[in-house]
């Protein structure tokens, strides 16, 4: 039985010139012969376009090898643009998401410190902003299609659109909706697109947020801050302001801390007003020896009367003074908090010698001999 060879770009190249007869639009032919004739200026020696039925063989070729590949017409749609690649290319890597799925687990629970990626938001910004006429909202929306595209092929989202509705050629009201993959993952990208959307100068005026569909919307509207022309100092604060009010739209709007009593606990360990007690010496010698137990396999051993402060500091049983010197002060009442108190000395005494100077105490590390 004679097989059929797949048809390669030699054997396409060695056969003789073909006709075949296609039906095009005068706009399309138009667009085309346009497209060849400034290409041709600036790349003259490129054999694409040279001609007309140069061009059309070059783009044919080429698509019959990406559809070869796998690739089918739909995927054309989703075509990203090498600037828009290179942009990103910095700012983004490919990673196992189990993995960040997890590590981001605790991210649901807490806000967005600005502080530690302000330089990328401003970069976004200039993305987003950089060489648009003042109010062009037409070429906003065409390059957020850019970027649509980038989002759907790198499966950072499910689905991404933004939709700019009225008519007011200043302050256009706007939607931006989408829907995720992973949940925490999810969450996170939520509040990122939040704060983005302050340092571009647009407000969030309604949060809609389904937890389990994994879908968000924004209610937007521009703000005088998006085409403001003052020099980017000047609008350091005002903008990051701006994002901030976003992301607690964000958060305040999901309540979320009735989404479970780990965040709770999270905002119990930053106030200071706050100590942790146990129900029973048995549930106090299990959790802190335990940990106790770690650091001594894990440290080394001028770490361990430090890292055993922390623990109390943690509990907010103590202040820590000066962790080289190893000095503390107790908080607890040494009327009511007694047992803990000479609890925590006791162990604290097995480890170093204990002085104590007008209300502070100091560690002094025992030598083993």
């Amino acid at each position: 039985m004679q097989k059929t060879l797949p048809t390669s770009k030699k054997y396409l190249s060695e056969k003789k010139t073909a006709q075949q007869t296609i039906s095009i639009s005068p706009a399309l032919k138009d667009w085309i012969e346009r497209y060849v004739s400034v290409n041709k200026k600036k790349a003259p020696k490129d054999e694409s376009f040279k001609s007309i039925s140069s061009f059309y063989n070059y783009v044919m070729e080429k698509s019959m090898e990406i559809l070869s590949y796998g690739k089918t017409l739909d995927d054309f749609q989703m075509f990203v643009d090498h600037q828009t690649e290179s942009f990103f290319e910095k700012l983004t890597f490919r990673a196992f998401i189990p993995l960040h799925e997890e590590s981001v687990r605790t991210h649901r629970y807490t806000d967005l410190s600005l502080k530690d990626f302000t330089r990328f938001l401003f970069v976004l910004r200039n993305r987003y902003l950089e060489g648009v006429e003042p109010y062009d909202f037409g070429e906003i929306q065409k390059r957020f299609d850019i970027l649509r595209n980038f989002y759907l092929e790198n499966k950072i989202v499910k689905d991404i659109h933004l939709e700019i509705l009225s008519d007011d050629k200043r302050y256009p009201k706007a939607i931006f909706y989408w829907t995720g993959n992973y949940r925490n993952l999810f969450w996170e990208n939520s509040k990122m697109n939040a704060a983005v959307f302050g340092i571009i100068g647009v407000k969030i005026t309604k949060v809609i947020y389904s937890e389990n569909e994994l879908y968000c919307r924004f209610n937007l509207r521009p703000t005088d801050l998006m085409f403001n022309q003052q020099k980017p100092r000047g609008l350091r604060k005002p903008l990051l302001d701006l994002a901030r009010y976003n992301v607690n739209a964000l958060l305040n709007s999901q309540k979320i801390l009735q989404d479970q009593t780990f965040y709770l606990w999270m905002k119990f360990a930053e106030d200071r007003d706050i100590y942790i007690q146990f129900h029973s010496n048995k549930a106090r010698n299990q959790w802190i020896k335990g940990m106790i137990n770690d650091i001594e396999t894990k440290s080394k051993p001028k770490e361990i009367i430090p890292h055993i402060l922390l623990i109390f500091s943690k509990l907010h049983w103590i202040d820590i003074e000066d962790i080289e010197s190893n000095s503390f002060k107790v908080r607890l009442s040494e009327k009511s908090d007694n047992e803990e108190i000479t609890y925590m000395l006791d162990l604290l005494s097995n480890y170093s010698n204990i002085s104590k100077v007008e209300g502070r105490y100091y560690l002094n590390r025992k030598i083993k001999a």
